[in-house]
């Protein structure tokens, strides 16, 4: 099964306008994003990664190929694992459907933990995490108002050990992609209204313009970060 063929065939079911817009690679900057966090993910041969909130798992995909790590990747959506284990780069991967927030995994086990846009549990990352040499790859929003901003949320995973190593800000990319997602939405609302229906459209729509107004009002910013133990 090819990427775009799985990918209609969720969204079809799932009436999803991120499935429709943003690919497999769900997230902020797409491949690159994906590419840019693997370059300093320390991974090879031999090094497990984990992939939350995967999706269909490009990320965990993607660093399987590359690096010949053993990877891993958790949704609490079999339907999407599924799809996952089908497209290019699937079988080596390992499916598991969890929750974000209850890892079924044993404490440090993962030599590399990753969450592209989706929850993010502190704790939980941490704690099957490798205790030393491990790293942390967030593609993820961050605060920018009065709760302390990007140096608050780099202050929290320090509680837990992780010290920054790279970061790269993506405020203005995801800005940009929520505004051409509205834009499509709004251009294409026949063929969207007739996919998912009126009123999960106007939901969708709404939610959208309220992503986007965040952003523009800088009350959201966005960015890529890779923490080290």
């Amino acid at each position: 099964m090819t990427a775009p063929d799985a990918l209609h065939r969720l969204a079809d079911e799932y009436q999803a306008w991120w499935i429709d817009l943003l690919g497999e690679h769900n997230h902020i900057g797409g491949a690159e994003a994906t590419k840019w966090l693997l370059d300093r993910a320390e991974l090879g041969p031999g090094r497990r990664m984990l992939d939350t909130g995967a999706f269909v798992g490009a990320a965990a995909r993607m660093a399987s190929e590359v690096s010949g790590c053993e990877a891993f990747a958790t949704d609490l959506n079999f339907d999407f694992l599924a799809a996952g284990r089908d497209l290019p780069g699937g079988t080596p991967v390992r499916w598991v459907t969890a929750d974000s927030a209850r890892l079924p995994f044993r404490d440090g086990k993962f030599q590399s933990v990753w969450a592209m846009d989706t929850y993010i549990s502190v704790r939980e990352l941490s704690r099957v995490a490798a205790k030393q040499s491990a790293t942390l790859c967030l593609n993820c929003e961050v605060p920018v108002d009065g709760r302390g901003g990007v140096e608050a949320f780099i202050e929290e995973w320090a509680e837990y050990s992780w010290s920054l190593a790279a970061h790269k800000e993506m405020s203005n990319d995801a800005t940009v992609t929520w505004r051409n997602a509205e834009a499509d939405m709004v251009r294409r609302r026949p063929y969207f209204e007739q996919r998912y229906g009126t009123r999960p459209y106007l939901r969708q729509l709404d939610m959208l313009m309220a992503m986007v107004l965040s952003y523009e009002r800088h009350e959201q910013g966005h960015g890529l970060f890779v923490f080290r133990r």
